[in-house]
Order: structure tokens, then C-alpha cells, then sequence
């Protein structure tokens, strides 16, 4: 399954500790982890609700079509990507990690994980 191998390129490229791809029920598809401690599955499947609120609320103020939410906490960043039938992208990396790289990066892994969804 190429997922794997996409998700792998993303982790590379965009110098993060891991990236997984869930479904709309949050079910692990594929996943990434550079580091042995990072718990990518589980980072994946409680991010996928903060989208979804994020989502909700954004269509109850008018504003559609959210593609992308960035988080930052105090030690880490995650950029959450939006895929066509209600997947999504998780790119967990350290602080220190350029957003706007991360970003560009997980946009170029939606469109080649869109491709190969068919």
C-alpha cells in the first residue's frame, strides 16, 4: 500500500516525528513514526475530534471549507489535513519545526494520498 510509503516521505520532508492517516471514524489506515515513544495513534484519533468541532464551527459561522488546523502546545506542533471523504492527515513534530514547511508538506502528501484513495 503506498499510504505508508507517502506518509513516510511527508515525515522526512517536513522533519517530523510521525504523520497517520484516519478515516471519518477515526480508524488508523496508515501510519509513520520516527520516534519509537510517539504514540501517533492515539495523538491521530483525539486530533480527529478537535477537526471535527473545528469544522462544525466553522460552518455555523460561514465560513466552509476548512482544510488545514495547526496546533502548537508548549513542546510540540501538529498540522491536521483534511482528505476527500471525511479523512484526514496528522503531522506530529517538535516545536522547533518550521509550520510553514510542515504545511506545504502536508498539502503536497493530500494531494498524492488523494490520488492513490482513487
Amino acid at each position: 500500500m503506498q499510504f505508508n510509503f507517502i506518509l513516510e516521505d511527508l515525515t522526512k520532508k517536513a522533519g517530523a516525528r510521525g504523520a497517520i492517516m484516519l478515516d471519518s471514524d477515526g480508524e488508523i489506515v496508515a501510519s509513520h513514526s520516527e520516534t519509537p515513544s510517539l504514540d501517533i495513534d492515539l495523538i491521530g484519533a483525539h486530533h480527529g475530534i478537535v477537526l471535527d468541532i473545528i469544522k462544525d464551527a466553522s460552518t455555523r459561522s460561514s465560513l466552509t471549507g476548512v482544510k488545514t488546523v495547526s496546533i502548537t502546545t508548549d513542546r510540540s506542533r501538529l498540522a491536521i489535513s483534511t482528505l476527500k471523504e471525511g479523512y484526514y492527515l496528522l503531522l506530529a513534530m517538535a516545536r522547533s519545526t518550521p509550520m510553514g514547511k510542515a504545511l506545504f508538506e502536508s498539502r503536497m502528501a493530500v494531494e498524492r494520498l488523494e490520488e492513490e484513495m482513487g
